[in-house]
């Protein structure tokens, strides 16, 4: 028997609780087990979030936009970017966490190592909304 049906039985009414909950799919849930929201880094109409700090190119809202942690969070970053899926998955694919909490976690660091600079010269002919599908990072690092 299930609590509700118990506490209808018995005449007990359970207390309501103190912070509202959300209806999903016929359940309630806690606020705390919501999926969260991502933070904004910028405001949606200001310059800085229409281009990729990475590339430079045009950023257009949608699948090919990710958003960035330039410290990752498992180090303390809490500042979000907005840029690029592919120059995202870049970042990623070459710099471990470690690498990217110590000493590129300055867009000007990234741009300079020569790996990044070569898929800068490479990735500015494409298209705005490109995505290039390639091996998962844990493939390329041999796990």
């Amino acid at each position: 028997m299930t609590y509700a049906v118990r506490a209808m039985l018995t005449g007990f009414a359970r207390r309501r609780p103190s912070v509202p909950l959300l209806l999903t799919h016929g359940r309630q849930t806690h606020p705390a087990l919501r999926p969260r929201q991502p933070a904004r880094a910028t405001a949606p109409d200001s310059p800085a979030a229409t281009r990729c700090p990475l590339c430079g190119r045009q950023l257009v809202p949608g699948p090919s936009t990710d958003l960035h942690h330039p410290v990752p969070r498992s180090h303390g970053g809490r500042e979000v970017v907005p840029m690029h899926r592919v120059c995202h998955q870049k970042i990623h694919s070459v710099f471990t966490e470690a690498e990217l909490a110590t000493t590129f976690h300055d867009w000007h660091a990234l741009r300079r190592h020569p790996a990044m600079a070569e898929f800068i010269r490479w990735i500015a002919r494409k298209p705005p909304e490109y995505y290039d599908r390639n091996r998962s990072t844990r493939a390329r690092r041999g796990r």
